[in-house]
């Protein structure tokens, strides 16, 4: 999961030049909810400015899931309609943008919205930019920024935080969710941050469990993943080094995972949730004589 950032990407951000008639032009757009595309001749730049429309906006929020309780950052910010319309549901957020004519049209634009408490608009290079605390990401990008920034993301991002992009992707990360009732042709795409669980983990089931015989003995296995971004193959082994069992089903989503397997004659289904190098929830186990529950845990 671990990518290089390419030089050449990294240091194009801060290429990309804006004139004040521009950002004139992109505050009359905004009124008239238009999408203009600012002639920019600078090449290499991370975007150049083109207002999402007000339809695709309300899209990329719905996916996103964004409502109180939220804070959206906007990497890329433009005139600040995104991070406006997320404080008009009730989240807090602020923007990122590179040109400062624009970061002045945003917060004058907050300002009429009635939203400047909720929001805040900084002067910035989005490589740069402090995300950690984000539970929404929104994205208007070149395909190959998404990409430079995408280990920055899965690095600093907590899981579960929801990454929303208007039209382009993050190469080989599979977005969980791609909307094409958008306006925009390359339709609204959303990525769930996955925790890290590539690696072999100590797996254990208590003896003790609801609903179980008494006398039942605890459990311990080898847990050993694979995983590429949301992509994870789960396999089961003794702790006595006995052969290992694959599973039929394995799905990760945020900090959230659960796989089914069957081994030693035993039918295990798995559910849980991932903190840093452990890992614990509930597992159902169907053996001869009915199914039991029962308290996992697992440590790397």
């Amino acid at each position: 999961m671990t990518t290089t950032l390419p030089e050449p990407a990294r240091s194009r951000s801060a290429a990309r030049i804006l004139p004040l008639s521009a950002a004139l032009m992109l505050a009359a757009a905004a009124v008239a909810d238009e999408t203009v595309v600012i002639d920019d001749p600078t090449e290499g730049s991370v975007a150049p400015y083109v207002p999402t429309v007000e339809e695709d906006v309300e899209l990329m929020l719905e996916v996103a899931g964004v409502g109180p309780g939220d804070y959206v950052i906007d990497l890329g910010a433009g005139d600040g309609r995104i991070v406006i319309a997320a404080a008009k549901r009730g989240a807090f957020g602020h923007g990122v943008e590179l040109e400062p004519e624009l970061v002045d049209v945003a917060r004058r634009n907050a300002r009429a919205a009635g939203v400047a408490e909720r929001t805040a608009f900084v002067q910035g290079d989005v490589f740069d930019a402090d995300v950690a605390d984000a539970s929404v990401v929104a994205l208007y990008l070149f395909p190959e920024a998404n990409i430079a920034l995408r280990p920055k993301l899965l690095t600093e991002l907590a899981p579960g935080t929801r990454i929303v992009s208007n039209s382009f992707d993050m190469g080989e990360w599979r977005p969980d969710v791609r909307d094409m009732s958008a306006r925009s042709s390359g339709g609204i795409l959303l990525w769930i941050v996955p925790a890290d669980v590539d690696g072999e983990w100590t797996l254990e089931i208590d003896g003790g469990r609801e609903g179980a015989r008494d006398g039942v003995p605890a459990e311990r296995h080898v847990l050993r993943i694979g995983q590429t971004f949301q992509e994870i193959d789960v396999a089961l082994a003794p702790a006595d080094a006995g052969p290992p069992a694959a599973a039929a089903e394995a799905t990760l989503r945020g900090d959230r995972i659960a796989f089914r397997i069957e081994a030693g004659g035993r039918a295990y289904a798995f559910a849980g949730r991932v903190d840093g190098d452990a890992m614990s929830g509930f597992v159902h186990v169907r053996e001869e004589g009915g199914t039991r529950l029962g308290r996992w845990r697992a440590t790397r």
